[in-house]
């Protein structure tokens, strides 16, 4: 009986030392794995940083200081202290296109009217100027407050209008969304598969087919005494596929953004 407790205390010790080790093996196998992964996915960061930072030096290199900065200013709000290097050079390019935008701001002749407008974002934006010009026939850079104001202000009744007209017409239907929630849920689902901050840029949509929306993302901000209008990008995002795309402004064409 003696004999046979011993073997069995060795057997249980012995299968308590082979769990363990492949307990050991499991654990330095995930441990590999998790440390590959987190490889390949600083190589792929680095990879996708350097080329925001090429692209916004080609901008800024062929004059598009706004396109540039706005670029830039994607990449810098991304936590770059594991490369030091780029920080540094991205920073310092910063630098340079502030300058030029500067330069370029005083020696250019700025329009009486939009130099005192309480409308300059609505004035800086390509989709509301392209707007304003197809259903006004007018440069929106000319007018006056007054008649920009009166515009948007007809724009935003109308749009009201016609969603009171569809909350009557869909009461029955939960399922559908009025022109104002489905463009507030665009702009939430841009925000959440982009990143950007509504906080501090300025957010102006356009919808361009029947599920596709045009979203124009800028950030206004004075140095100086000089308004710089920087164009974070123009995305588009489609209800039917639940995608952002962005404008790559080198090429002009449009791709699928990473979603955060």
């Amino acid at each position: 009986m003696k004999h046979k407790k011993v073997a069995s205390a060795i057997l249980l010790l012995s299968t308590l030392v082979i769990g363990a080790c492949g307990n050991g093996e499991n654990s330095a196998a995930t441990s590999s794995s998790q440390e590959m992964e987190s490889s390949v996915e600083t190589t792929q960061s680095e990879s996708v940083y350097q080329n925001m930072y090429d692209e916004s030096l080609v901008l800024y290199e062929s004059g598009k200081y706004s396109e540039a900065g706005g670029t830039l200013e994607l990449l810098l709000q991304n936590d770059l202290s594991e490369y030091e290097e780029l920080e540094t050079k991205a920073l310092e390019l910063k630098e340079k296109i502030t300058a030029a935008q500067v330069e370029t701001a005083k020696e250019e002749p700025v329009n009486e009217v939009v130099e005192d407008s309480e409308y300059k974002d609505e004035r800086n934006s390509v989709l509301v100027s392209q707007e304003y010009s197809d259903e006004t026939g007018k440069d929106i850079a000319t007018v006056s407050d007054e008649e920009l104001a009166s515009w948007l202000t007809e724009k935003e009744e109308t749009k009201q209008t016609e969603t009171v007209s569809e909350e009557s017409e869909t009461a029955t239907s939960e399922s559908e969304m009025t022109a104002e929630e489905e463009e507030i849920y665009v702009l939430d689902q841009v925000i959440a598969q982009t990143g950007i901050s509504p906080a501090e840029n300025q957010f102006f949509t356009s919808k361009i087919g029947e599920d596709t929306y045009q979203i124009e993302i800028r950030h206004s901000h004075e140095v100086d005494g000089v308004e710089i209008s920087n164009m974070i990008g123009m995305f588009e995002y489609s209800l039917s596929e639940d995608q952002v795309k962005r404008m790559n402004p080198v090429t002009g064409e449009y791709e699928v953004v990473a979603p955060q």
